[in-house]
């Protein structure tokens, strides 16, 4: 599948993206990124979570997630929102819902 990586609140395309989902795990998708054009901002943001999930300083990941999903991004034809983005070269991942203790949620629980 084809779809570009959208901030809903800015309107702004930030990446073409071809991707699939991965049955083994609910609602996962990898893909190769085709094109883009990710703000610094969005790009810092993503990496920030992931080095805090790296690195277990979990204390610290709310602020950067409140952060980076205040752009409501996701995928602008499927509507979904994208979570727990990670960005390795031209290849993503992502969730299209957000993983909570209380479940999926279709949307950041701040938002």
């Amino acid at each position: 599948m084809k779809d570009y990586i959208f901030s809903f609140k800015e309107n702004k395309e930030y990446a073409l993206i071809e991707y699939n989902k991965i049955d083994k795990i609910d609602y996962y998708y990898e893909g190769v990124i085709i094109d883009a054009n990710f703000p610094e901002e969005i790009l810092y943001l993503i990496n920030e979570c992931n080095e805090i999930i790296k690195n277990m300083a979990i204390s610290l990941l709310d602020e950067v997630e409140l952060n980076l999903y205040s752009h409501d991004i996701g995928l602008k034809e499927n509507g979904s929102r994208i979570f727990d983005v990670e960005i390795d070269g031209n290849n993503i991942s992502f969730f299209t819902k957000y993983p909570s203790s209380d479940g999926y949620l279709d949307r950041y629980p701040e938002s």
